[in-house]
């Protein structure tokens, strides 16, 4: 009996030290990236404005341009630049007509600039354009309109500011949001900066 009481408040402790870790461990990771990215800037980071507190960018349900669903894990694994368009942007025009209009293929164009400025970097950056889904257009193949690099997705609910970028992590963290009219080159300093952070 005496083995017997002896186990049981161990394995209590286990199961204590589980819990734990299982829903304290999302809270510290959040803090550990928030202090990454806010001691990374102190004195240098003047271009995007830094997210603050740490917030892990939860993706509403989203498509492709065939109709297929894209998993949420588009944010994760690497550096992703996202845009969104804002809706009084969209046309309403056949399907088959391109959705983004001239600022938009122009951002794009900026954007992939921007990635392949980035050297061998650029592997771990990806672009994601999201589009408002519309009756005339619930489906939108962006490969004919823009770089075969940029993922293009339609959405119902976009949880950002449409109209600006942002940056988020490889761990799926909003880090920088970049409002219309930013400087380009604001971006590109940032992101090079948080490559190089990464050892990449």
């Amino acid at each position: 009996m005496d083995g017997v009481s002896s186990v049981l408040p161990q394995r209590k402790g286990v199961v204590i030290g589980g819990l734990v870790l299982i829903f304290g461990l999302p809270l510290a990771l959040a803090w550990l990236v928030f202090q990454l990215h806010a001691g990374s800037f102190k004195g240098g980071l003047e271009h995007g404005e830094l997210i603050t507190p740490a917030q892990q960018f939860s993706p509403p349900p989203m498509s492709n341009g065939q109709g297929e669903a894209i998993s949420g894990d588009l944010f994760r694994g690497k550096w992703t630049l996202v845009y969104h368009t804002p809706d009084d942007k969209t046309n309403t025009v056949p399907s088959q007509a391109n959705p983004c209009d001239q600022h938009c293929l122009d951002l794009m164009d900026t954007l992939s600039r921007i990635r392949l400025a980035q050297d061998r970097a650029m592997r771990e950056v990806r672009i994601v354009l999201a589009l408002p889904t519309t009756e005339e257009s619930p489906q939108t193949d962006g490969t004919k309109w823009v770089d075969s690099n940029i993922h293009v997705v339609t959405t119902d609910h976009w949880p950002l500011a449409p109209g600006s970028v942002y940056i988020v992590d490889p761990q799926g963290f909003l880090v920088l949001r970049y409002p219309p009219g930013f400087e380009p080159t604001g971006l590109l300093k940032d992101l090079k900066h948080l490559l190089k952070l990464a050892g990449n």
